[in-house]
């Protein structure tokens, strides 16, 4: 059967919340408090077949996991000439400027403000602020492009899961 990488990574994150729901649970059953005997609860808990389930799903999401990784080491995504594993650092790249840039745009050119001993002092900016902001306006461009590609190639690019 073949899926694309973005069903894949949603079967990823529904055996992730599988676990963590048979986690919870085991949390809840694997001990009982009781007075007196008959007042004793029997949850039914079985400590092997709870590690087994656990095992089963952690042996699935390793599966689902190689494949998506090797689907994102080799399937290249269309204009940018990148696979997808590199496209993702390269987002975060892009983000990470972003951030400064962003900070870096709302700063004003000039300003003005006093000491403690009451000299005006004045603050200029050593590049331009339009040019940043330009700057910040085609990265945001490029990060929407880059992200619409990803997805796009998550969805069309099909893995045989067996």
């Amino acid at each position: 059967m073949k899926i694309c990488n973005s069903e894949i990574m949603k079967k990823i994150k529904l055996l992730d919340q599988q676990k963590a729901n048979l986690i919870l649970e085991e949390r809840r059953i694997r001990e009982v408090t009781y007075q007196t005997e008959k007042d004793k609860i029997d949850y039914n808990y079985s400590f092997s077949d709870t590690r087994n389930k656990i095992s089963e799903i952690d042996s699935e999401t390793r599966k689902l996991k190689h494949l998506l990784n090797y689907s994102n080491a080799f399937t290249v995504v269309e204009g940018f000439n990148m696979t997808i594993g590199e496209c993702l650092i390269y987002m975060a790249q892009l983000n990470n400027e972003k951030y400064i840039l962003e900070e870096m745009s709302n700063i004003p050119q000039t300003s003005r403000h006093s000491t403690v001993n009451g000299v005006i002092e004045y603050t200029e900016l050593n590049y331009d602020r339009a040019e940043c902001q330009e700057k910040l306006f085609n990265l945001n461009e490029e990060l929407a492009k880059l992200q619409i590609a990803i997805d796009r190639a998550n969805l069309t690019n099909l893995i045989d899961i067996g």
